[in-house]
């Protein structure tokens, strides 16, 4: 069991790395843009990028976890050729989807405008944009394949390739754009990199696939000799599984839309005009590029622990089930609090040095920071929830959390003191509410028990500390070396003293760390802060 526990770290490792990698790859996308196109043109690019990850959600989520799961599924009855059939299926269904996305963006553009109250310079990026559901689409059932089969490299490659094509191409465009024709021009030329990012990242895992098929001939007609399931079969068990999956992240994605549609009329109420709505909201996506950085880590976790949990679960090995949800809580945890605490107390050094000149950036970011850990938390009970089967309950939770962060987001953005931090506030309260309901239903469902000490309060106590020492040791490098070296040592000994912390205080321990890659080195570090602080076990 610990082997194959390992190798789902990787797996989720490996997925992490790139995650990461993409999101600071996306802050070389987002900077220039900022300073070519401003606060103004940012606040365009949210609305465009609201509505595109909505329909993206719709057209590429649910079937890709689909994917994944049915075919570990049937890797795991040895139902090899029935595997690649799932795959087979469900890109056809995912090309009806991106078909009917991109076609919706491109002639419906006029009409999301005039119903967003959105500025009439967003067109240029609507049109831009519209080509890539279609692109996406297709790309996520070769990742969802991959990812059946438990291998997350090319997932991990293709995301790296997206984003480096988006930000060459996109801010070449938007630099060309902006200067010679208008903002919204400007922004057009951006976004559209995401499209060209996706269709070359399609092409490279096209390729990948056929090499895969053709070296893996005899194991993909493999079949465990039982009664073979119908083309219909398969697509009535990718419906059941991908529609209250495609439909709980498309309500996920309807909270930026939510906020997009509704921002411009509520801060008006509370006596801010269109143009300073929109740089506030421009401020806001910015941090919100920010605090995914972070969400990179939880969600990985969540795309490498379907396949493996719902492996476990098809085995009906109860006990590996609750071990790796325990441990997947348990990573979480870890994960969450140094970031929020992390992003809050160096909110305003990370805005000054990246966005110069932002007027809302820093103080959004220092408030949203409080809504990573019950964003992280909440992602990775639903995707427990999905693992096992129960996909309609984060459904009904969502379904309620609609209702929270409307009206919620509908009365603080209208106070005038509150304003723009009016949708950080319904942020945080709508995802309080979801993190305990899942929660609630992932401990009825698996019976799992949480040492809160060890999980929760120690990793929580370490990231305070860290914070503290963190925020001095960052005034004291800026004081010497300058901002940019300031913040890059001041978050580099941040991780060195948050790890520290938690060994001293047995926040973590041997067996733990033995699961994670480069778990030798990890094991030697850990024993020498033991030993020089006399807490090292004796054999």
């Amino acid at each position: 069991m610990s082997g194959r526990t390992a190798n789902y770290l990787k797996g989720a490792t490996i997925l992490a790395a790139a995650g990461i990698l993409s999101r600071v790859l996306g802050l070389f996308f987002k900077i220039p843009l900022y300073q070519m196109v401003g606060s103004y043109g940012n606040g365009i690019y949210g609305n465009v990028t609201a509505i595109y990850n909505t329909l993206l959600m719709v057209s590429t989520v649910g079937i890709p976890v689909a994917i994944s799961k049915m075919v570990s599924e049937n890797i795991a009855k040895g139902e090899y050729a029935t595997a690649h059939r799932v795959f087979r299926v469900s890109m056809l269904t995912l090309i009806g989807l991106g078909t009917a996305s991109t076609l919706f963006l491109f002639f419906g553009a006029d009409w999301i405008i005039e119903t967003a109250n959105w500025t009439y310079e967003s067109l240029p990026a609507l049109i831009a944009i519209s080509p890539a559901p279609l692109i996406i689409s297709v790309l996520s059932a070769y990742r969802g394949f991959f990812q059946g089969f438990q291998i997350m490299t090319p997932t991990a490659i293709s995301q790296i390739i997206e984003q480096i094509i988006r930000v060459i191409l996109g801010v070449s465009l938007a630099y060309v754009f902006s200067a010679n024709f208008s903002v919204g021009m400007g922004v057009g030329g951006a976004v559209f990199g995401a499209t060209a990012g996706g269709l070359v990242a399609g092409i490279f895992l096209f390729f990948l696939y056929e090499s895969f098929a053709r070296k893996n001939k005899k194991l993909l007609k493999k079949r465990s000799g039982k009664r073979q399931k119908s083309n219909k079969e398969l697509l009535k068990r990718l419906v059941i599984i991908a529609v209250p999956v495609t439909l709980t992240s498309a309500l996920v994605s309807m909270f930026s839309t939510i906020d997009s549609f509704i921002y411009v009329g509520r801060l008006a109420v509370a006596g801010i005009d269109e143009v300073t709505a929109t740089m506030m909201f421009g401020d806001f996506t910015n941090a919100e590029i920010l605090i995914s950085i972070p969400l990179v880590l939880s969600g990985t976790l969540a795309v490498a622990m379907i396949p493996t949990i719902s492996e476990s679960y098809a085995k009906r090995d109860k006990e590996a089930l609750t071990h790796k949800i325990q441990l997947s809580i348990r990573v979480i945890f870890l994960i969450a609090f140094p970031s929020c605490v992390g992003l809050a107390v160096l909110s305003g050094a990370i805005f000054d040095l990246l966005f110069p000149g932002s007027p809302y950036g820093a103080a959004i970011l220092q408030t949203y920071s409080v809504a990573t850990i019950f964003m992280m938390l909440s992602n990775t009970f639903q995707s427990m929830l999905q693992s096992i089967d129960k996909f309609r309950v984060p459904l009904y939770h969502l379904a309620i959390a609609m209702v929270v962060r409307f009206v919620t987001g509908w009365i603080f953005l209208s106070i005038s003191f509150i304003n723009i931090q009016g949708i950080v506030i319904s942020s945080i309260i709508t995802f309080v509410y979801l993190t305990f309901a899942n929660y609630r239903a992932v401990k009825r469902y698996s019976r799992i028990k949480i040492d809160w000490v060890h999980d929760m309060f120690k990793p929580l106590i370490a990231s305070l500390i860290m914070g503290v020492i963190t925020y001095f040791v960052y005034l004291g490098m800026k004081s010497l070396f300058g901002m940019l070296w300031g913040l890059l040592i001041a978050v580099a000994l941040a991780v060195v003293f948050y790890g520290v912390i938690m060994i001293l205080i047995k926040g973590i321990t041997e067996e733990e760390l033995g699961y994670f890659p480069g778990s030798g080195r990890l094991l030697k570090i850990y024993g020498r802060v033991n030993g020089l602080t006399g807490n090292r076990k004796e054999d």
